[in-house]
């Protein structure tokens, strides 16, 4: 049965979701207020966080930035967000602030039930790729840092700092250090990867993030400063993201098989390139 926590001040929908996700083998574990919720978190063995948006005292897209930004071991729990609110935007910030999915009040329990289910999977498909790497022992593990030749794994030079995107992992390397990053993020980084030479338009970058059908262009800004930001704090003293106005966004280096001081570096982001990245994305991921 699914370990669910629910983070919800609406006692009686607490309780009729206990009931009806149970027929689904969906076991519910609710609280109610976000204090509760994050003491759940650090005792209880969860698989997903179903979390509500107006929560007293601090709201649900707080309480997901304090999971997603936290020290602690559940940090990449699976989210989704439950809200009675119906502007595109409040969907568009809650992903941003790093929720897997967002489900609007009043839902079908088929609907909620196909989304957990839809979130999970992807979450175990990159926890048993992980588990598989950490089964092939250390010789796997190596080959899985930057510039040991594994295969699926694009990685770039830059400056002296070194990108890798392991694609058959679901893991993004920044001078050998593994950075800890959303199911959201790594999909954009890995589209990315998959043309480095490319610049992609926002439209392209969100047919390969999940929950285009839900996000507009304008949330891959925030994901791209979110990346950045991730980046630069594991070490990396350059941006290997290019932003060029009104196309869109590449990554910049170069690729491994020319390693610094064979070639030139593919797009790199020149001091006009820099001036021109937007500085607005940040701004998208605030709290309302």
């Amino acid at each position: 049965m699914v370990k669910v926590l629910l983070i919800d001040d609406d006692v009686e929908l607490a309780e009729l979701m206990r009931e009806v996700l149970a027929e689904y083998s969906i076991e519910v574990h609710a609280v109610y207020a976000p204090d509760e919720g994050l003491r759940a978190l650090e005792t209880g063995n969860f698989e997903m966080v179903l979390l509500d948006v107006m929560l007293p005292q601090v709201n649900g897209l707080q309480v997901c930035r304090k999971i997603r930004y936290s020290n602690a071991t559940y940090r990449n729990i699976p989210i989704i967000m439950l809200t009675a609110r119906t502007e595109l935007t409040d969907t568009v910030v809650g992903l941003e602030t790093g929720a897997d999915d967002y489900v609007r009040k009043p839902f079908e329990p088929r609907e909620l039930v196909a989304r957990i289910n839809a979130v999970l999977r992807r979450f175990d498909q990159r926890e048993a790729a992980a588990q598989r790497q950490q089964g092939e022992g250390q010789a796997a593990e190596a080959a899985a840092v930057p510039g040991n030749g594994a295969g699926g794994m694009c990685r770039l030079y830059l400056d002296g700092s070194e990108l890798a995107i392991d694609t058959q992992r679901a893991q993004v390397f920044v001078n050998g250090t593994k950075l800890t990053i959303t199911s959201m993020e790594f999909e954009l980084i890995a589209a990315m990867a998959e043309q480095p030479t490319e610049i992609l338009s926002r439209d392209n970058l969100l047919g390969k993030v999940h929950g285009s059908s839900v996000v507009y262009t304008r949330s891959i800004d925030a994901l791209i400063y979110r990346l950045r930001s991730k980046i630069k704090e594991a070490g990396a003293d350059v941006d290997f993201i290019r932003t060029v106005r009104g196309r869109g966004y590449s990554l910049v280096g170069t690729p491994s098989d020319t390693r610094p001081g064979n070639a030139t570096a593919v797009g790199h982001a020149g001091s006009n390139d820099r001036r021109n990245s937007d500085q607005s994305a940040g701004g998208t991921v605030a709290s309302t």
